[in-house]
C-alpha cells in the first residue's frame, strides 16, 4: 500500500514537474528566438480578458501558447492591468516581456509636429498626411464645434490649437485630436493670461496670431504687438499684410495693390480694428508678446531687406516710415 502511494506520489510529482517545466519553458522562450519574423501590430480591445489576449497573441504567432500566457497573467495578478490600444510586438521577445509591454501601456503612437503659425487647413493637411484622420472631417469639426471643447472658445477653433509635438494614439479621431490640442492651448495660455493684459482673452489670441505671422525675429514679437496696439489706440488701420494673405487663402511673397483691395472682414487695409478671428495658431512666444507687449511710440515697421534676416525697422511717424522704406526696402 505504501509502495503504491509512493509510486502515485512520484507520478504526481513528475506530472507537476513536467507541467512546471513546460510552463516555464513556454513563458520564458520567445516564439521566434532567431528574430526571423517581422514585428506585428496588435490591437488589444478595451475590456479584453487574459484568455482573449492570449488567443490574439498566439494567432499572430507572437507566443507559443495562449494557455501559458493566461496562467502567466493570473500568476502575476495582472488580469486587469493590461491596457487597451495598439502595440508593436515582436515574437523575438518572450511572453514575460510582451506582458510587460501590455501592462506598461507601451502603445503604438503617431508622433506629429505642428509648427507655430499654421492655419487650420494646414493642420488638417498634416493630420491626413500622417494618416491620423481625414482633413475634411477635421476641418468641419474645427470650424463649427469649438464650444463643444470649452464654452469659452469660439465656434471656429482657428488660433486655439497649440503648436507642439504630439504623440497621438494610433487610432485617434478628429474629435480626440481637437480635444488634445485645445487642452494643450489652455494649459499654456491660461497661466500666461492676466487682467493686466491690454486686451481680452479672445482679442489677445487674435493679436498673437498677427504677431506670429509677421515676426520672424524672436525679440521683435513684443515690439510688433506694441505697434498694433498703438495703431488701435490711434484709430488707425492695422494694415497687416498677413491678414490679407489669410483673406486670399494663400501665401504671396509680394502683395499687389489689387490684393490689398480684396473684400474680406480679415483685410485690415480696408476694415478698422482687429480681424474677426485669429489668422493662424500662435505659439507661446507670440501669446506672451500679445499679453506683455513692449511699450514704444512706434506706429510703423518695414522689413529690413539690407540685413535680409527677417528683421524690421520701426518708425514713430509716416515721414520716418517713408525714409525707412527708401533706405531698407529693395
Amino acid at each position: 500500500m505504501l509502495l503504491r502511494l509512493f509510486r502515485l506520489g512520484c507520478l504526481a510529482f513528475l506530472i507537476c514537474a513536467g507541467f512546471a517545466f513546460y510552463f516555464l519553458h513556454t513563458a520564458l522562450t520567445p516564439a521566434d528566438p532567431d528574430g526571423v519574423r517581422q514585428a506585428a501590430v496588435v490591437e488589444i480591445p478595451q475590456g479584453a480578458t487574459a484568455a482573449g489576449i492570449g488567443e490574439i497573441l498566439e494567432t499572430k504567432g507572437l507566443i507559443r501558447s495562449a494557455l501559458a500566457f493566461r496562467i502567466l497573467v493570473r500568476f502575476g495578478g495582472q488580469e486587469g492591468a493590461i491596457r487597451a490600444g495598439h502595440y508593436t510586438l515582436s515574437a523575438s521577445e518572450n511572453p514575460v516581456r510582451i506582458l510587460d509591454h501590455l501592462v506598461k501601456g507601451d502603445t503604438l503612437q503617431r508622433r506629429v509636429t505642428f509648427p507655430e503659425g499654421l492655419t487650420l487647413a494646414e493642420v488638417a493637411e498634416i493630420l491626413e498626411r500622417h494618416e491620423v484622420c481625414p482633413a475634411q472631417e477635421f476641418l468641419e469639426l474645427a470650424r463649427t464645434r469649438g464650444r463643444d471643447f470649452d464654452p469659452g472658445f469660439p465656434e471656429n477653433l482657428e488660433g486655439y490649437l497649440f503648436p507642439d509635438t504630439y504623440d497621438l494614439p494610433w487610432e485617434c479621431s478628429a474629435t480626440e485630436v481637437l480635444r488634445i490640442m485645445t487642452s494643450r492651448f489652455q494649459e499654456v495660455f491660461n497661466p500666461l493670461f492676466s487682467e493686466k493684459a491690454p486686451l481680452g482673452r479672445i482679442e489677445t489670441v487674435i493679436l498673437a496670431s498677427l504677431v506670429e505671422r509677421e515676426a520672424q525675429v524672436h525679440s521683435e514679437r513684443p515690439v510688433i504687438a506694441g505697434v498694433y496696439l498703438n495703431r488701435l489706440a490711434e484709430g488707425m488701420l492695422l494694415q497687416c499684410d498677413a491678414t490679407v494673405q489669410y483673406a486670399l487663402g494663400r501665401q504671396k511673397a509680394i502683395l499687389t495693390h489689387r490684393d490689398l483691395e480684396i473684400e474680406s472682414p480679415y483685410n485690415t487695409y480696408r476694415h478698422p480694428g482687429l480681424p474677426p478671428g485669429p489668422i493662424c495658431n500662435p505659439g507661446r512666444a507670440a501669446l506672451e508678446a500679445a499679453i506683455r507687449p513692449e511699450r514704444t511710440e512706434y506706429l510703423f515697421y518695414v522689413r529690413n531687406d539690407v540685413k535680409g534676416d527677417g528683421s524690421h525697422v520701426f518708425s514713430r511717424n509716416y515721414t520716418e516710415h517713408q525714409q525707412s522704406i527708401d533706405r531698407y526696402q529693395r
